[in-house]
């Protein structure tokens, strides 16, 4: 692996003028050039007889096939089960079509949840560890911390770990609890834009896919201790995340999303939109009766013992 100072380096170089290794017109998709020109250095770095580039959230391989072609010695391993973002299910075959065009045999898919890849990664990898990781997967709480802490057996030493967007405060929230539980790990660099490329003028939008599109944590494992803490910006109010703990134990706990889209519509005055989405909250509400008994504080206990004792 190399040292830190060498990733320190080609963060300056790529703030400075970002040199991309790889580029070819059927590569498109949801990416900053940084972040690329980053991945793709970072995972020039690593020795391919031992190590390797992991991506969690592969969507159409913008990223992947990047790292893979200007990378083509090292192996390179995508997770995405294709379930987000894709109604139509096109991406799995929009990747395996660019893949095939590029003819980069080293870009490996794990067609599976990112939780049942990382848990039996081992059987994918063999004998590497990961020296470059990058997260693009659920940007929920949860999905991003496990994401760190069930890649970490797999992890080299002075492995990167890449974030993306790290513009939502979850995201950051979840690398900061993560570095203030494993102090092993630094923060090594971050980047964000005021707001997130949905919400960008034309102009914010064309300078987000020069730099770092939606925010970045690069995370660093600092075993010898080389860096001092660093943290990523977050809030010392904690209400959105202890409100997680009442749309759980809800009875309508699993339409929160529909219900708020609903509720930001009733609120901002767009009452005919605001009826359109609540009506459907309530049609997929009778569809599908979610099993909380209760109005709250249903705790969902069904196959749970009564005791148990291991051993």
């Amino acid at each position: 692996m190399a040292h830190l100072a060498d990733f320190q380096q080609l963060l300056r170089q790529i703030e400075a003028s970002p040199n991309v290794l790889f580029e070819n017109e059927v590569l498109t998709g949801f990416s900053g050039r940084r972040m690329i020109a980053a991945l793709q250095g970072f995972t020039r770095l690593l020795d391919p007889a031992h190590f390797c580039y992991l991506e969690v959230g592969v969507f159409q391989g913008l990223t992947l096939l990047s790292v893979a072609g200007a990378n083509p010695e090292v192996a390179c391993f995508g997770i995405d089960n294709f379930q987000a973002h894709d109604p139509e299910r096109k991406n799995l075959n929009i990747f395996n079509q660019r893949r095939e065009k590029l003819g980069l045999t080293n870009a490996h898919l794990l067609n599976l949840d990112y939780e049942d890849a990382l848990e039996n990664l081992g059987q994918h990898l063999g004998h590497r560890k990961i020296g470059v990781y990058f997260i693009d997967g659920p940007h929920d709480y949860r999905s991003q911390l496990m994401c760190l802490l069930l890649a970490m057996p797999y992890l080299a030493p002075n492995a990167l770990i890449v974030v993306d967007d790290s513009n939502y405060l979850q995201v950051r929230q979840a690398n900061r609890d993560f570095l203030v539980a494993y102090p092993s790990y630094k923060l090594l660099f971050e980047a964000y834009t005021p707001r997130h490329p949905n919400n960008m003028t034309p102009e914010q939008t064309a300078a987000a896919r020069q730099g770092w599109w939606d925010g970045v944590n690069i995370l660093v494992h600092d075993p010898a201790d080389q860096l001092p803490p660093m943290y990523p910006p977050t809030r010392r109010n904690r209400l959105l995340f202890e409100n997680d703990h009442f749309v759980h134990a809800s009875r309508i706990g699993a339409l929160a999303p529909q219900v708020l889209v609903a509720a930001n519509l009733l609120f901002t005055g767009r009452w005919g939109r605001a009826a359109k989405n609540f009506r459907k909250a309530y049609q997929m509400f009778k569809a599908n009766p979610f099993p909380g008994e209760f109005d709250d504080t249903n705790i969902f206990a069904e196959g749970t013992p009564g005791s148990r004792l291991n051993g």
